[in-house]
């Protein structure tokens, strides 16, 4: 129920992105988490924990579901909403939501982010990245990925 299966290009984007970055020993944080899969993936790529949450019900259900299919100790799944929560610090925060969510949300992300982490962003379009990248402002991009016309980006927090 939750979205994010692995079959959409946005949730392949950002599973790419996560294999490229060293979380070993890092706590990442997923906003948006939907079915669960990209805070799941990070602690089997080597996270120590990862939390994902997400403002739907529904979706935490899901990401608690696939869960326990999984089998990931250190995972938990919060519902919350992005902007009217407090978010723990992270050395990863993957958030594959839209364009306008990023745009708005990129000061509370950054704000999240431990110095020298890394922010995974996916599910904005070729034509919203210029934006995003405004919002993101001192973020230095180390890594940026293009399919079927949604792009990712992974920046660094300096």
């Amino acid at each position: 129920m939750g979205f994010g299966t692995g079959h959409h290009a946005t949730t392949r984007l950002c599973l790419r992105a996560l294999q490229g970055v060293d979380l070993t020993n890092q706590f990442v944080l997923d906003i948006g988490t939907g079915s669960g899969v990209l805070a799941i993936a990070a602690v089997r790529l080597g996270a120590a924990s990862a939390v994902g949450v997400d403002n739907d019900p529904d979706a935490i259900q899901s990401a608690d579901e696939n869960l326990a299919l999984n089998r990931a100790e250190t995972v938990q799944f919060r519902l919350a909403d992005l902007f009217s929560s407090a978010l723990p610090c992270a050395d990863v925060i993957v958030a594959n939501l839209t364009g306008a969510i990023l745009v708005r949300s990129a000061a509370l992300l950054f704000h999240a982010l431990l110095p020298g982490g890394t922010v995974i962003v996916g599910g904005l379009l070729e034509h919203e990245r210029e934006h995003v990248l405004r919002a993101f402002g001192p973020a230095r991009v180390v890594w940026e990925r293009e399919e079927e016309g949604w792009v990712a980006l992974g920046m660094k927090r300096t």
